[in-house]
This record gives structure tokens, sequence and C-alpha cells, in this order.
């Protein structure tokens, strides 16, 4: 596979210009970090004890031992849920704001603990412990998320602790885990199709062989699509992924346990997708439909990461694990951006105003429309090392660790205008456009990361301390829309360099073994972006000081109840210029000063054994979030997702839903087990301010309209065991078909995806 990276001559040369010798002493001492640790012990006997490098998760067994509130997702309860859309998975967590967009949750917008939603750009993505934003510091917008449908858990961590799992350690961090590696021989095999050309077959299979084990698996989800284009057409996408695992392990009689693990996985994805939403009359009318200006926009992605990871047990209580990793990704996301010289977002504020502009992206009538292709080429690759070394000395516990992380990445961003002759509803090129002539850049990032962590327990207290240190250069090349050959003739570069400590700390208090308290405070950290070429002042680091107290109830798998209260000081919010959140498509941050974020997460489990029905069991689950963001200066802002205009202290930061509440009710049964959920997203400001909230209604300027109205989506899953190898199971999708506006971007109002019906069988071997 050939990823277009276009002009790289620049490409990392002047990430190494700053602090050489610090950053060659410290990239170093990371790649030498196991062996300089095991250069300083002896050799034992004692250091018998298993490695594990697969499915890194970042929680681990100790959920109850945690410092901070966390939340985890394993196998067994996906496999109950049968969801391939991760949005309504992480809405039955608290604490987790999600967008929809184009209904199946392939680009998930989620933010945490009150953090931006919008392309899930101000949180830590992980997969198996690897950062996987396609360039996490250079240009973070997630246009690739890995495939939910393939993953084996999912784990959520937030407060203190999280501060280990950077770059973004204001909100949290979620960790998708793969399917790991079978201890013997093992096959999984999974087919289901239905409403809307939904469809998914899923194939794994794995052994272990003495010292070797492997796991091969395959997934494909597929659709037509639920939209109905104007003329007809597939409104739908194909994605694919090929996973590879390949691991040594050394012998259990080894004096010093190791294993390494190579990781290979490819993504493919073409998706018949659009930017482009609805108007309030058409969307009253026919909220599936489509317009006919979007027939040709479509999203090309493929990714790799090729990724070697190593842990060894040099001495008894010591643990190293070091990974290396290079991930490509390539987009195209193509579509309309005007038509016949009007704006869309000119067209759906008043469309008689722009009649014929709305007349022209309805194919009815004929005329010129500009199109927008967006390719952009991601490298990412990075090695990281963390020790983890524990030890006991009577009632008193100890576990420290220290972590490096050397990061590169980059983001090379080709956009391409053209233009289309749309006649009679259907549009033919008419000036296919020199490849650069919108957009001309390369972003670069270079990064040192560290941290200390120190857990101290004694009798029925915790202590947890850390410090993470982040050391960033970061580099803007902007060649200019006429320079398509990259000569640097009109060449405008930036650069911005920054460090900054960034400690926590945490205390719990285990009142017995079943109720636990705790609370936390620790500094937190967004990036600053790309640094500015102009006259824009440049953007500074979103930093945020972070507080929670909380309660924690575990009686084993009988009943659980976690709640918590946290706070979010921001001494400097960073706003965004992203077409996907409503601006105009720069890509850049700016300041917006500071803001407090508060609320509250509650979730509860209970699990009713019915005594008088052998077998059966009744599982509740219940989630509720209240967050409270408002800005807390009064500044000008400069456009993009916020609009333009004077943003008051006091006024709501929008896009932050302030009610999520989710639930859910089983039956379970040694043959089967049904599952009915419900989501509730309550009103959700989509512009600052306190003024009175104002939905959209048949005669309201889409410009005008501020705020989302609650809307409430119930699923069903039932499950049915043939035999111990066979079973089969059905879901319903949006039991009630509610086509209630979910949102009202990138461009106009979207439903989630209507009632759906699904069918599937599952082979395990």
């Amino acid at each position: 596979m050939v990823f277009p990276i276009g002009d790289t001559s620049c490409t990392f040369a002047p990430l190494f210009i700053f602090n050489l010798n610090k950053m060659k002493c410290l990239s170093l001492l990371t790649l030498l970090l196991p062996f300089l640790l095991f250069a300083q012990q002896p050799k034992t006997s004692d250091s018998l004890r298993t490695i594990e490098t697969q499915g890194v998760s970042i929680i681990g067994v100790q959920t109850k031992f945690i410092s901070g509130s966390s939340a985890r997702m394993t196998n067994a309860e996906l496999q109950k849920m049968n969801q391939a859309d991760i949005n309504k998975v992480l809405r039955s967590m608290p604490g987790i704001q999600v967008r929809d967009e184009e209904g199946f949750g392939l680009r998930p917008n989620i933010g945490l603990r009150g953090t931006p939603v919008n392309r899930s750009a101000k949180i830590t993505v992980m997969e198996d412990g690897i950062l996987m934003a396609p360039a996490a510091y250079a240009d973070p917008a997630a246009y690739y998320f890995p495939t939910f449908a393939r993953m084996s858990g999912v784990e959520i961590l937030k407060g203190s602790s999280q501060i280990k799992y950077g770059p973004y350690t204001i909100g949290g961090a979620i960790n998708l885990l793969s399917t790991p590696i079978p201890t013997a021989f093992k096959a999984f095999a999974q087919a289901s199709y239905g409403s809307f050309g939904v469809n998914q077959q899923r194939l794994w299979v794995g052994d272990t062989k003495g010292q070797f084990s492997y796991l091969f698996e395959v997934n494909r989800l597929a659709a037509t699509g639920f939209k109905e284009l104007d003329g007809g057409g597939n409104t739908g996408f194909d994605r694919r992924d090929y996973l590879g695992k390949a691991r040594w392990q050394s012998k259990k009689t080894a004096a010093i346990q190791q294993s390494i693990q190579f990781k290979v996985l490819h993504t493919e994805e073409q998706a018949n997708e659009t930017y482009l939403g609805l108007n309030y009359e058409d969307y009253q009318a026919n909220p599936l439909r489509r317009y006919a200006g979007t027939q040709n926009d479509k999203l090309q992605l493929t990714h790799n990461h090729f990724i070697v990871q190593h842990s060894i047990a040099p001495i008894q209580n010591l643990q190293i694990s070091t990974s290396a990793c290079l991930t490509q990704t390539f987009r195209d996301w193509g579509r309309a951006n005007s038509f016949g010289g009007q704006g869309i977002n000119g067209i759906l504020a008043d469309n008689t105003s722009n009649n014929a502009g709305y007349q022209l992206m309805t194919g009815q009538a004929n005329g010129e429309v500009i199109f927008r292709s967006a390719a952009r080429s991601y490298l990412s690759k990075g090695v990281q090392t963390t020790a983890c070394y524990q030890i006991e000395r009577g009632a008193l516990h100890h576990q420290a660790e220290l972590g490096l992380r050397l990061h590169q990445d980059q983001a090379n961003r080709y956009g391409t205008q053209s233009k289309y002759q749309m006649t009679n509803g259907l549009m033919v090129l008419s000036d296919g456009g020199e490849q650069g002539n919108q957009e001309n850049q390369i972003r670069e990032a270079m990064s040192l990361a560290a941290f200390f962590n120190y857990q101290m327990e004694y009798k029925k207290f915790s202590l947890s301390a850390g410090l993470r240190q982040e050391t960033i250069s970061l580099h803007f090349f902007n060649y200019g829309t006429a320079d398509y050959a990259r000569t640097g003739s009109n060449l405008a570069s930036a650069t911005n360099q920054l460090q900054i400590w960034l400690p926590g700390a945490s205390l719990s208090y285990e009142m017995n073994a079943n109720n636990t308290f705790f609370l936390g405070a620790h500094k937190g950290f967004s990036p600053p972006g790309m640094p500015s070429t102009g006259s824009t002042a440049q953007a500074q680091s979103e930093v945020a000081m972070n507080y929670e107290l909380g309660y924690r109830l575990s009686k084993h798998r009988q009943s659980q109840i976690q709640a918590v209260v946290f706070r979010s000081d921001y001494s400097n919010l960073l706003g965004s210029d992203n077409i996907s959140g409503g601006g105009i498509g720069t890509g850049e941050l700016f300041n917006a000063g500071k803001a407090l974020v508060q609320g509250l997460e509650l979730s509860a489990f209970y699990l009713v054994a019915l005594k008088k029905i052998k077998n059966l069991a009744l599982p509740l689950q219940m989630s509720y979030t209240y967050t409270h963001a408002t800005f807390s200066e009064t500044f000008i802002n400069g456009g993009g997702d916020w609009g333009g205009g004077q943003i008051s202290s006091g006024d709501y930061i929008p896009f932050i839903t302030p009610h999520l509440l989710s639930g859910s009710v089983g039956l379970e049964h040694k043959k089967w087990s049904a599952l009915l959920s419900a989501n509730y997203v309550g009103s959700t400001r989509t512009s600052p301010g306190q003024n009175e909230l104002v939905f959209a209604t048949s005669n309201q300027n889409y410009a005008l309209v501020n705020c989302i109205e609650a809307f409430t989506i119930i699923d069903f899953s039932f499950n049915f065991h043939i035999n111990s190898q066979w079973s089969a199971y059905t879901t319903v999708q949006n039991l009630a078909n509610n086509m209630a506006i979910v949102a009202n971007l990138p461009q106009g109002y979207r439903s989630a995806l209507p009632r759906a019906l699904l069918l599937g069988f599952k082979l395990k071997l």
C-alpha cells in the first residue's frame, strides 16, 4: 500500500534542533531503560511470574484500589450488548459526552468531563496502551478511530492517575483492548445482516504452542446506508480490518521471565459520507433525506500500525514494558463546499434569501458547485518504556512506576479545490484543479514525555502521587496554495517549543472490604496546536487544575456504586476552528481564557437473583452525569466553532450537555439473555450564552438556533445459546424509532440511525 506523504524534505529535521544534547540523552535513556534497570539488579530465581504484553490495560485488575474514578466494559458485557457503535457503549458510562454524526459511530466525537467533543481531539485515545490519534500532537482531530466492532473491551480513566497517559490529561483517557491471544487454541466467527444493509463478518483464530502464540483476525463492517440521496445512490460505508499478532514467551522454568509480541493492523474504509445535513423544513419533511449536491461526497481512509512490545521481569516484583510503534494514516474526505457562489451555512440559515444556492444544492437548478478534497497523510512513531516495582514491608505496600515516551508525528495536508457543474440533478466535473490549491502545509511535532508515580498502601489508606513532564516542539510549514511543488517560494513557517510539569496526587480510604472514599487533584494539560505564522496571537497551552471527590461501593458481582463530584478550573481554555465543529476549517486553536467545569457522576449496578426461578437473574444498571460548564472571562471571540463576537463571563460553553442519563434492565438465563437499554441526552446548547434557549422551528433561522432539544434512544439486544459452540442474536436499534434531531454539526440537522433490526450468529471453538 502506498501512502501519498508528499514532500518530506523537511520532515522532522527541525525537530532535533531544540535541546539537541538533552534530547539525545533522554532518547537514549528511553531505549536503554530496560537494560539499565536489569544491570542494576541481581538475577534471582524469585522472579518467576507470567509476563503479558498483549491487550495492555491501563486499569488492570485493581479497579477497586485505583486512585481516581474509572470505568471498564468487559468482553462478556460487550457480547451481551452486540454493539458495533462505540457511542452507545460510552453513553452507558458516566462522565462521557458524545455527539452523534453519521449514525454508526465510526468517527465518534467524545469528550470527558466537559472537554470539547469535536473529533475527540481533547482526550487521549489508545489501543492496547498505544496512542491512536493519527497525529496526537501535531493534528489531533481523530478522523481515524479504531474499529470498535473488533474490540474485546474498553477502559475509561479519569482523575489524577490518568496523568500517566498524556498528552491530554484534563478530561481523561480511553483505552480500547483488541482481541487477546488465547492460551490454547480458540476460534471465533460472527456474521450478521440487518436493516439498511448493515452487516458484519468477523473471524479470528489463535493458539499457544509452548513458547509461541499467535492470533489472526479479519473484521468487515458495512452498510448501504440509511440516508436517502436525491436521485438515489449508496450512502453507506465499507470498513475492513486485518489484524495479526505473534508472541514469544520464555519458559516457565526460566530464571528471567520475558516476552515479545508483534502486532500488525491494516484498516481501509470507503464511505459515501458527507458533512452536509438538512435545514429544518427539509428535516421535518424527511429526516433521512440527503441533498443531490452531496452525491460525490466521499471519505477514503487507510490506516496501518506496527507495534513491538517487550516485557521482562528481571527480578522479583519488577516488571519493565517497552513498546515501539509506527502508524500511517491517510484520509481524503471530498465534499461540496459551496453552491452557485453561496456558502452552505448561509443557505442553511436562510434558503429564501439564498434560494439560488438552495435550488442548486437540491439539484433543482443547474450551475457551478465548488468541491473540496481534503487529502491528509499522517505519520506517527515512537518508543515508550514503563518500569513498575512493588514491594511489601509488613503492613506497607509500595509501588513505584517510571515511564518515558519519545514520540514524533506529522500531518501532511494537501487540499484541492475543483469545480463541478450541476446538470439536471447530476454533477459533472468541469475543472479538476491543482493538487494543493486549497491547502498545502505540513504540521510536525516531537515530544519527550516522562512520568513518575508512587503509590503507598497502609492498612485502610492508599496514597498516590505522581509527576508528568512534557517537552514539546511544534513546527508549521505553510507553502501556500500557489506553490504546488513545494519549492518554498512562498513558504511561511513557525516554531513553538514548550515544557510543562504536571503534578497529581490522590488519597483513598477503604472503610471496609466494600466501601472506599477517594479524593484527588492534578494539573491537566492540552498542547496548544500549531504555531502562528501571521498576526494572530500564539495560542498558549490549555491548562486546568482538576479536583475530584468520590465514593465507591463494590460487592463483587452483586452490586457496584460509584459517585464522584469533579471540578476543572481552567486558567486557559482553548477554542478551535474546524468545519466539523462549526468553524471555517483553518484548524487553528486560540486562547479563550479562564473557564470552570464542574459536575457530578453517578453509576450503579445491581444484580437481582430471582431465586424462585432457577438460573434466572435480573441485572440493573444506571448512570447519570451532570455537567455545568461556563466561561469565566469576557473576551472577543475570533470565530471558529463558537462563532464571532463577544463571549461574556458566565456564558455557557456550547456542545456540553448538562444532563445525561442511561439505564438498562436485563434478564439472564444460562440459555439466553435479553437487554433493554435507554440513553437520555438533555438539551444541548450549540452557541455560547446565557440567554433563553431557542430550538429549531419551521420559521426559525438556522443561525439563530442555540440549542438542540433533549432526546431518548432505546435499544434492545437478545442472545440465545443454541449449544456450547453456536449462538444466535438479534438487536433492535432505536426501538421507538425516535427521529428527533441529535446534532446540528458539521453542517445542518441530522438524525440518529432509525429503527434497525439486525440478526446474527456466533461460533466459538
